[in-house]
Formats: structure tokens, sequence, C-alpha cells
């Protein structure tokens, strides 16, 4: 199986065993079947394991556990997920820790590798009707409470790096890879037609050619100002701060 780097994370298996279809989204099948999947999957070299709640209302991170009743082999790695929302602001950590107990709980494990948003990043003004099905998680909430929650697992050795899902609205998604602190994955679906489809939700081309230029790229942006105040990489274009002067949090224009 051929290995490739994930980001500046480590080697991975090109091809990644998807928990849709073993969280039975694609058609019924059998706990026996997918946990037969599992094995073989990684017996044939595949070596991350991309899972969610939301596959299967916990089924596919279960049929992690039960494949491998915690003891992962040597050299898989595992990501899960987790739909935010957007939740009051005080409820935010606990409810990202919440999900986190009960995925691993699932699965058996005490950590995870890879911790991702799975709710697509939208502006603080935006009309969420669109995400009816797919709770929307609104810009503030994500910079001043569901990054700093995640710093904060990866310090405790809970999960080993965060990242979002990039199938949200375009600019949004490159205004995240821009911030100082960064997701370290992003997904985002690509194919030769540039559309994600019928998991679409904004006007527009989905960009995701940009997107994945921007994520092997560094940049800063001032975390206050979220996507349609007008800045841009290195400035804080907020009223009464001119260029090159330095703004209230802390990052020069």
């Amino acid at each position: 199986m051929e290995t490739r780097m994930l980001g500046r994370l480590w080697p991975v298996s090109a091809l990644t065993l998807g928990g849709g279809g073993v969280g039975q989204l694609w058609g019924p099948t059998t706990r026996d079947e997918c946990i037969a999947t599992v094995r073989t999957a990684v017996d044939c070299g595949i070596t991350l394991l991309d899972m969610a709640p939301a596959y299967g209302n916990g089924e596919a991170e279960s049929v992690v556990g039960a494949a491998f009743d915690g003891r992962l082999p040597a050299g898989i790695r595992v990501t899960t997920k987790h739909r935010l929302g957007t939740p009051p602001a005080g409820e935010v950590e606990g409810n990202i820790v919440r999900s986190l107990d009960e995925s691993l709980a699932r699965m058996r494990l005490e950590r995870v590798d890879l911790f991702f948003l799975h709710s697509n990043i939208i502006p603080d003004d935006y009309d969420a009707g669109a995400y009816v099905d797919r709770p929307a998680t609104r810009w503030t909430i994500y910079i001043e409470h569901f990054i700093p929650t995640c710093e904060r697992l990866v310090a405790d050795g809970r999960i080993g790096a965060w990242g979002i899902t990039g199938i949200g609205i375009p600019e949004c998604v490159l205004a995240a890879l821009s911030e100082s602190s960064r997701p370290a994955a992003v997904q985002c679906i690509t194919n030769p037609l540039d559309s994600p489809g019928e998991l679409k939700y904004f006007a527009g081309p989905s960009r995701a050619r940009e997107i994945i230029a921007a994520s092997k790229k560094g940049g800063r942006r001032c975390a206050r100002h979220p996507p349609g105040t007008g800045w841009s990489a290195y400035r804080c274009a907020r009223p009464g701060f001119a260029a090159g002067s330095w703004c209230r949090h802390g990052l020069q224009t």
C-alpha cells in the first residue's frame, strides 16, 4: 500500500477506510460483515480509519471497538468528528467533550489521532436556513470556543490534532486556513467537476482547489474579524485601524 504524508502530521495509507459503509449509511449489512471489513482493510495495508458519530448513530465507531477491542494494530490511526452546530457559547466545551467521550467509549480507546468539526462553518450573520439536516457552526463559536477547546484536548492527550470539514462556505474555510491557530487537516470534496454535489449548501463554486492549495500554506489574520468584514491576509480592516498599525487584538495590519 502506498503511503503519503497527511499534511504535517504523519504518513498514512493512500486509501482510507471511511466509516459510512460500516455505519450502514449506504444500505443494510451486518455487524459481523462490517467488523470483517475493517479487519480486512487493515490487513491489506490501510492505516487510517475515518469515523464519526453521525455514521450510523455511532455504529461505525462501535464496529471499530468490536473489531480491535481497544487494541489497535501498530501504525493504525483513527479519526472521529463532532457535529457541533452553534450551541450557546457557555455550552460549547461541554458539548464537544461529551461527544468525544462517547466516541472514545464506543471505539474502546483513550484518544483519537484526529478530531474534526463535522459541521460547516458559516459567518455570524449568515442565513442558516439551508442547514436543516447539518447544523452549521458560526464563525465566532468556531474561533472563540471550538479552537480553544480542541487545543486543550490536544494538551491533555485526548486528541492528537484537530481539523475541519471543508465542504462549507469556501470563504470561511479559506479564512480558517489563514488563522494563526489553523486546522491540521481539512476534509473537502474534490473531483473532476470540482463539486460537492448534494452536500453543497451555498451559492457559487466550491473552490476546492483553492482550499487544497491554502491547506499547504501558512498565514495569519485577526481572529476577531470574521469573513465578510473586508479583511485580507495580514490585514485587520476594522474601521479606525490604518495599514501598518496594530489592531486591539495584537495583529499588525
